[in-house]
């Protein structure tokens, strides 16, 4: 079973089959899965039959992030030594459930039918709204409109709501130490306080992983997504950030992470103090106040001097780009707006696009703002947004 985690990168290795830009040592990959089980080679040739490509980044991109995060999940349950069953059960009936959302997106015509439905549905900025786990499986929606979104003494611990998010408080606790997850899903964002006192404000999309109590040596949690960071100083005690299989090491300082595997890069930006950033083959930078590592895939690590508004900007409510290409602009709306972008022409992606947008503002809006990159399109249907050339 340990090997169903790297499998959920099957359904990519099927996209690239049908673009034909799969690799020998891939191709052999996929052969061996195909020929696992009758289920497997019929779920590929009734994909293989289709002729609809259009969401096919967006099929890798919920398969990273699913990946990305089996293996934080992973990690915890390791250090508290008590990896069970389940898990790998629920990852092996995911692999066929993936596999047929991949199908789903390319079933001709799917994707028109799903738009017509859709039509009538109005896009409305993102709101303070995330869902949190307890240790128990049990699930609170949290939503800054409720005066009582969670319960005290949940897991041995103090939740409070505080500043339209929530506080941890706690006193010292027996046994294992049970860990939290807090999902932000597109379309929203929200602050929390750990008990340490280290803030902690998550932009849209993210998923954390942390401890209700930090142990005596370090404090350590895990991100996927993006979050920005106000740590509480203590000078004998790290904390620690886990993005993919990197880290980011501080004692006190403030600063923005940023690791959506989709993006293939992280990115960690400092506004105050001085952070590590430490990959997962031990390459570091030292950072200093208005620096950002970045961190590719292919393992190249580099420094680099930017203005840290851009970076930052979004906790404040606002969006700012500064010539930077239009799949990254749209990729960064869509999570705030929750809207799906689909290009009829691909060449629109590497359009630079500047300007100052408010994350409130309504996105027609936003819409007249990126028709001035000149002689690229929009087109709005329901929660889909056609990118073309005029």
């Amino acid at each position: 079973m340990n090997d169903l985690i790297p499998r959920l990168d099957i359904s990519r290795l099927i996209v690239k089959d049908l673009n034909g830009e799969i690799k020998e040592s891939e191709k052999q990959e996929l052969k061996e899965w195909i020929n696992e089980s009758e289920e497997n080679k019929a779920l590929y040739l009734r994909v293989r039959e289709r002729e609809n490509r259009n969401q096919r980044l967006e099929v890798i991109r919920k398969l990273n992030k699913q990946a990305a995060w089996r293996e934080v999940e992973r990690k915890t349950r390791k250090s508290q030594h008590f990896i069970s069953g389940w898990l790998y059960k629920g990852i092996a009936v995911a692999i066929p459930v993936i596999l047929l959302f991949c199908l789903y997106y390319y079933r001709s015509g799917e994707v028109d039918l799903e738009v017509v439905k859709q039509e009538h549905r109005e896009i409305h900025p993102g709101e303070i709204k995330a869902e949190l786990i307890l240790a128990n499986g049990q699930r609170l929606a949290l939503d800054a409109k409720k005066e009582n979104p969670v319960e005290s003494d949940l897991d041995g611990v103090k939740i409070l709501k505080e500043n339209q998010g929530i506080r941890y408080e706690c006193e010292d606790l027996e046994g294992e130490v049970p860990y939290h997850e807090l999902r932000v899903p597109r379309g929203g964002e929200y602050p929390i306080t750990l008990e340490d006192g280290t803030e902690v404000y998550f932009n849209s999309e993210t998923r954390f992983r942390y401890p209700v109590k930090f142990g005596e040596r370090e404090r350590k949690v895990f991100l996927v997504g993006e979050a920005y960071f106000k740590v509480k100083r203590e000078a004998d005690r790290p904390f620690i950030v886990e993005i993919g299989e990197n880290r980011i090491e501080v004692l006190g300082t403030e600063f923005n992470a940023r690791y959506y595997p989709e993006e293939n890069k992280q990115m960690t930006t400092l506004v105050s103090g001085k952070v590590k950033f430490i990959s997962k083959d031990d390459k570091s930078l030292v950072l200093a106040p208005g620096e950002q590592a970045v961190l590719t895939d292919e393992g190249i690590l580099s420094r680099k001097t930017v203005d840290i508004t851009l970076y930052t900007a979004w906790k404040d409510g606002n969006f700012v780009f500064r010539k930077q290409r239009l799949e990254e602009v749209l990729n960064t709306l869509a999570r705030w707006y929750d809207v799906d972008i689909f290009y009829e022409d691909v060449s629109r992606k590497d359009i630079e696009f500047t300007g100052n947008i408010q994350r409130f503002e309504r996105f027609e809006e936003i819409v007249g703002l990126l028709q001035m990159t000149g002689d690229t399109e929009f087109e709005v249907k329901g929660k889909s947004i056609f990118v073309r050339r005029k």
